[in-house]
């Protein structure tokens, strides 16, 4: 495939962009500009929270829309084949200790083989694979079906809700590739997952007689304790041998942790947040509540001291190996054209929660996780890509795209 050297630079380019959730836009206009610039069609939008208040899979929790566009690029079909949908998403996570990484995390710095940057394959690496392989298809006259690319908002902010943005617009195809790091080889199930607030509350008093008071704050530490449990508890309940391969089924992370107002006082509140990732089939209300109680039994607690809320909840999918998509993208991944060929391969999930779950959830559509680079890199410090790999993976994505389409 051509076109390396222009996509070396547009990935690098898009590193350089700091777009943290609640700031996507200058990037989602830069790639705009870019398909216009290849006479790709695009839709170039923005919602606001009234679109999509309504909805009832709408999240409560999440950044205002504002200045937050979502775009569609369009690479027409010649005639009535079935059409697949590309899904990245535009925002990145923070770099807040810059001084850690090797180099500069807003770069886009090449160390041999590797790019080095936030977002380099959390999700701009996947992105430009998927870019690239539009650009290759663009003179394929095999091609009957269209393939589109959505770049939405929102995903590291609340999981659907950029995605949802796109629902409404009216877009849809008959399959999706949601582009995630999952080391070039295609997923076939993602997580579900719920966002946690847990509040421990005590009363204060000068440390200096603190027996005569209740320590918040040592509350959590029993909290923590009791959901380190959980999570073992949990460990055989209902397993899905598509998550096998992964030592935890159903990880539970606490991401943050404040309590107490002033030194020298014992906390009368302690407050953490996290989320509680699920498999595929698990009911989420059902699980909002086993979480809840069996949380409080195992702290001996009532509601009146620890509060629980969920601020978040998004599905996970499911796509059997068999399904005529997962069988397109074996074909895509074992060819070797385009320097393509791997060893076969046994079909797993994506160990996260992603964008895959809404529209499958909403429209049935058979989805697959693909994309350049790994879990273990994503929101790391010196975050890096293999471009090699960000270029095999076009090579896949044009593959499955001349199968599914033509």
């Amino acid at each position: 495939m051509n076109h390396a050297a222009e996509m070396n630079r547009l990935l690098r380019d898009a590193i350089a962009f700091q777009s943290i959730s609640g700031h996507e836009g200058p990037f989602t206009r830069f790639i705009a500009d870019w398909a216009r610039a290849h006479d790709f069609e695009i839709d170039l939008w923005q919602s606001s929270n009234d679109d999509l208040n309504a909805h009832p899979l709408a999240q409560a929790r999440h950044l205002p829309l504002q200045n937050r566009p979502t775009l569609l690029i369009k690479l027409p079909g010649s005639g009535d084949g079935k059409s697949l949908l590309f899904n990245a998403h535009a925002d990145v996570v923070a770099a807040p200790h810059p001084g850690k990484w090797s180099h500069d995390p807003w770069r886009g710095t090449q160390v041999g083989n590797n790019i080095v940057g936030r977002g380099a394959c959390d999700d701009k690496g996947p992105l430009v694979s998927a870019l690239w392989a539009m650009l290759a298809l663009k003179d394929d006259a095999q091609l009957r079906g269209d393939v589109l690319l959505e770049l939405i908002p929102g995903e590291e902010d609340s999981v659907g809700i950029g995605t949802l943005t796109s629902v409404l617009r009216g877009h849809r195809a008959d399959a999706a590739v949601v582009l995630e790091p999952t080391e070039s080889l295609p997923r076939c199930a993602s997580r579900g997952g719920l966002r946690f607030d847990i509040l421990c509350l005590g009363r204060a008093v000068h440390g200096t007689v603190k027996w005569l008071g209740q320590d918040a704050i040592a509350a959590m530490r029993n909290v923590l304790g009791a959901l380190a449990e959980l999570e073992r508890d949990y460990q055989s309940l209902a397993p899905d041998p598509l998550f096998a391969s992964y030592p935890i089924a159903r990880p539970i992370t606490v991401d943050k942790i404040e309590g107490g107002d002033w030194q020298g006082m014992v906390a009368d509140r302690c407050r953490c947040g996290g989320y509680f990732e699920l498999l595929p089939a698990d009911d989420h209300a059902a699980w909002k509540h086993k979480f809840s109680a069996d949380l409080l039994q195992k702290l001996n607690a009532s509601t009146q001291n620890i509060q629980i809320t969920f601020s978040e909840d998004y599905a996970g999918h499911r796509l059997e190996p068999s399904h005529e998509l997962c069988i397109a993208a074996r074909d895509a991944t074992l060819d070797a054209t385009f320097n393509a060929g791997t060893a076969p391969f046994d079909f797993a999930a994506f160990n996260s929660g992603c964008e895959a779950g809404l529209r499958a959830a909403l429209h049935n559509t058979p989805t697959l996780v693909w994309g350049p680079g790994s879990l273990a890199q994503a929101h790391a410090v010196d975050e890096f890509v293999d471009f090699a790999h960000v270029q095999l993976t076009a090579g896949r994505f044009r593959n499955l795209a001349r199968r599914w389409c033509a």
